[in-house]
């Protein structure tokens, strides 16, 4: 059976660098992007979350009183609700009870009053500061708004999960896992697509100690990284050989030496990691080939 150079990759248990660790941890196209998609999902968060009409989910909790008060001035703002301005209304009213004058400003989406109409308050009757018009909101956005927001950060939540799952599963295999050799025996496109090339899924399968076969997927959108050679060498768990990953896939792509001691990747190929959302989905020989005898 023709099968490629053999790995310089020790028999279990090894000894794995805490900083392998954290790039295998870590790294990989479902962290990565997950981080990213996170981060970016907070800044909406923030910038919404601050002009979102939270206090209006609390009224009920209120006791609530009316009054009758007047806008001011009425002004366009920025923002938008399905195409439709979102007007800002400056008001005045009085609190007969403390003999007191409040003012403060509700918004609406399109424009429903004009400066000097007389308009009704509700206000909270231990707080007179906290108020709005009637069927209006406090902020420029309702509460509904981060219900959409917080959609992305969920998101990117799950991949940074599932990534994490992977991360974990490949740091015990790397210190621990038996290896094998597995040949591809199926390759299928996925719905998914990176860059416009559709991903693949490739099932391997291999035989372990106990005499058993089993199966390891992978999926990329550079599948002949994985063809290139007759056999793809598979990390198992021996005591439950269906849980294994191929080497080549393992995240963070860290280096063995051909002593079979385990190094960080490289600097350079952390960058690129970090700089490109593609290049953790593309499998590479991970480790050196030992030298020909």
């Amino acid at each position: 059976m023709s099968r490629r150079s053999d790995y310089a990759l020790a028999q279990p248990p090894r000894r794995v660098p805490w900083l392998v660790r954290s790039q295998v941890l870590f790294g990989g196209f479902m962290n990565q992007f997950g981080w990213l998609f996170f981060g970016f999902g907070l800044i909406f968060v923030w910038i919404f979350g601050l002009n979102a009409d939270l206090s209006s989910l609390l009224i009920p909790l209120r006791t609530m009183e009316t009054a009758e008060g007047m806008v001011l001035r009425v002004e366009e703002t920025s923002a938008t609700v399905n195409e439709t301005p979102v007007y800002a209304y400056t008001y005045i009213f009085r609190v007969e009870s403390l003999e007191q004058e409040f003012q403060g400003t509700s918004y609406s989406t399109g424009r429903q009053f004009e400066p000097g109409w007389i308009v009704t308050i509700e206000y909270a009757r231990s707080n007179p500061e906290v108020s709005r018009i009637h069927g209006m909101r406090q902020a420029i956005f309702g509460p509904w708004v981060l219900c959409l927001v917080f959609i992305f950060p969920l998101i990117g939540l799950v991949f940074i999960i599932v990534g994490l799952r992977n991360g974990f599963k490949a740091n015990r295999l790397l210190a621990n896992g038996q290896i094998a050799w597995g040949q591809l025996k199926a390759k299928e496109p996925t719905s998914t697509t990176v860059n416009d090339q559709p991903v693949y899924k490739l099932t391997f399968e291999f035989q372990a100690d106990d005499g058993g076969i089993y199966e390891v997927v992978a999926k990329t959108h550079l599948p002949h990284l994985l063809e290139d050679e007759a056999e793809e060498q598979v990390l198992y768990n021996p005591r439950r050989p269906a849980y294994a990953v191929l080497l080549d896939q393992l995240p963070g792509s860290p280096d063995l030496d051909e002593l079979g001691y385990i190094h960080p990747a490289s600097l350079r190929s952390g960058s690129m990691g970090i700089a490109s959302p593609v290049w953790p989905s593309m499998p590479r020989t991970a480790v050196a080939r030992s030298s020909e005898l």
